[in-house]
């Protein structure tokens, strides 16, 4: 008798708590809407980086491709000594560079409009790259990236043109070591918007080897390079300076090499490009001796220059791009990989490194 006027009671409380839970259930659900399934919860697998975008990787891959060519125009002009073929600028003898029938057009000629197109297709995919930066990356500093390359392209082509409308050596020297340095650029693009770079553990494994800080030396002692080559194809000037520095490139390069073999099975990711550099420089330093075997007598005299010698020339200055743009890849992956020992007295440059990285 007394159980069955209980019962009622907790048929009411079981109903009224049936109700609380079904009403907490529906507001969880409205909050979190995996409570939808009824199945158990599984821990998903961690996906790819979503920042990661195809598109900006490769206009910049497009864009540095590009630059070559470029490169070996604008070497094949100053090899022949063409500079001033086409003596206006942005026309070619008052034509449209568009329009203007090189085919049947001088050699000298030839060569230095096709250089001007060439410069003009990489300014078309610096538009398209920053467009493509800004409107695909959500990272700040490489859509900054961007938009400095182009306006670096855009500063470039000036250069070139007032090159010509001044007649100076002095602008053509400058215009071929910025060259070099845009197409670094280029190649640095290219592994910012890279899957290894934002998909990988930034600064995860030590560096007892020094790795980036002889990589960052040794990038500033090939364009140092750079720019000595270019004083002495441009002014034939420190032709010794040039042979003294270039050994002590391929022996910092060749000591990197080694010491990333080394510890090839711990740092993996730095080992193509190391083998690259490693490769490049060694090239280098074998196309210079026979550029220099080449040229000789250094009378100061003008001479005719042969095919040979131009095309080695031309290789030679191609060449140290590619060696620069390896030494790049080299450095910033480094840096992305690999943390500085505990030290509180870091470089500047290293420092402006570890902020990128």
């Amino acid at each position: 008798m007394r159980l069955g006027r209980l019962t009622p009671i907790h048929d009411r409380r079981q109903a009224t708590e049936d109700v609380e839970n079904t009403l907490v259930l529906c507001l969880l659900k409205s909050v979190f809407p995996v409570l939808k399934t009824r199945t158990p919860m599984t821990v998903a697998r961690p996906e790819r980086d979503p920042r990661y975008r195809s598109g900006p990787k490769l206009i910049a891959w497009i864009a540095a491709a590009s630059t070559v060519p470029l490169l070996f125009t604008g070497g094949q002009v100053t090899s022949y000594r063409v500079g001033m073929a086409v003596p206006d600028w942005p026309t070619t003898f008052g034509i449209n560079m568009l329009v203007y029938n090189m085919w049947n057009a001088s050699w000298g000629v030839f060569i230095e409009h096709r250089h001007r197109l060439f410069g003009m297709a990489v300014g078309i995919e610096s538009i398209v790259l920053a467009i493509w930066f800004l409107a695909a990356d959500r990272r700040i500093w490489v859509k900054i990236l961007g938009v400095n390359a182009l306006l670096v392209v855009g500063a470039q082509g000036l250069l070139g043109g007032n090159r010509v409308l001044l007649n100076s050596s002095t602008l053509a020297m400058i215009h071929g070591i910025s060259a070099q340095a845009i197409f670094g650029m280029f190649v640095a693009l290219v592994v910012l918007t890279g899957r290894d770079w934002l998909e990988s553990n930034p600064r995860g494994r030590d560096d007892p080897d020094h790795l980036r800080r002889r990589a960052l030396v040794t990038l500033f002692l090939i364009y140092s390079q750079i720019v000595l080559g270019a004083l002495l194809r441009h002014f034939q000037w420190g032709l010794v300076v040039h042979a003294t520095m270039a050994l002590a490139v391929w022996g910092h390069a060749a000591m990197l090499f080694v010491r990333v073999e080394r510890r090839k099975n711990t740092v993996a990711e730095l080992v193509p490009s190391a083998r690259a550099m490693a490769i490049a420089v060694t090239l280098q330093v074998a196309l210079g001796i026979v550029a220099w075997w080449l040229l000789r007598p250094f009378d100061g005299l003008p001479k005719a220059v042969t095919l040979g010698q131009a095309l080695v020339r031309t290789v030679h200055l191609v060449n140290g791009a590619l060696l620069l743009g390896s030494t790049v890849v080299l450095t910033l992956r480094s840096f992305r990989h690999l943390r500085a020992p505990k030290r509180s007295n870091l470089t500047e440059p290293v420092r402006l490194m570890e902020l990128v990285a």
